[in-house]
């Protein structure tokens, strides 16, 4: 496990603390401490992806990882924000039913792949998460990016789904980890 703690497994692991303060800001409405705690997971998100790619930091348990504190800190920041009202109730319901397929479906996926690629459906509905959740932190027009988000969300569970479904060439599949036979 040491060894599977690289600088962009650190990052991530920072972004999993942020979570409760992010929740305890919002949940005491004080927007502009949430939105800088915010800012700081943001980034880490953002830096932990590039150093791995770049500095070939890909790890099992970073893949892992990253996607589910990902998910776990936008479902915090989500239901904190529909318990003060800044979100209906159905709100993170609606966002969470999207994540847990894709997270089951990653996985799935797991046995199969030695490192998973976001594609532009994923890259869309994370940045539009992004947007929706700096809005509401800091404005009262955040609601329209929040549903665009949860759309983009399902549509891009849809998109991986069916692209799973359809097969492809080992090489749209990504390399194998070498405990699976080709």
């Amino acid at each position: 496990m040491i060894g599977a703690m690289t600088l962009a497994n650190v990052l991530t692991v920072l972004r999993g603390v942020l979570i409760a303060p992010t929740v305890i800001a919002v949940l005491a409405e004080r927007w502009w401490p949430a939105f800088a705690v915010f800012l700081c997971a943001l980034a880490t998100d953002v830096l932990d992806g590039w150093i791995a790619r770049r500095h070939r930091e890909v790890t099992e348990v970073g893949q892992l990882l990253d996607p589910t504190v990902d998910k776990l800190f936008y479902l915090g920041l989500f239901s904190s924000m529909a318990a003060v009202g800044k979100l209906p109730p159905m709100g993170p319901v609606l966002f969470l039913i999207p994540q847990l397929g894709l997270g089951v479906g990653t996985l799935f996926l797991w046995q199969r792949r030695e490192e998973f690629v976001a594609r532009w459906p994923g890259k869309t509905a994370a940045g539009l998460t992004a947007l929706a959740a700096a809005l509401l932190l800091v404005t009262p027009y955040g609601g329209w990016a929040f549903w665009a988000a949860v759309a983009t969300q399902f549509s891009a569970g849809a998109y991986y789904l069916a692209r799973q479904a359809r097969g492809g060439t080992r090489a749209e599949a990504g390399p194998r980890t070498p405990s699976t036979p080709r």
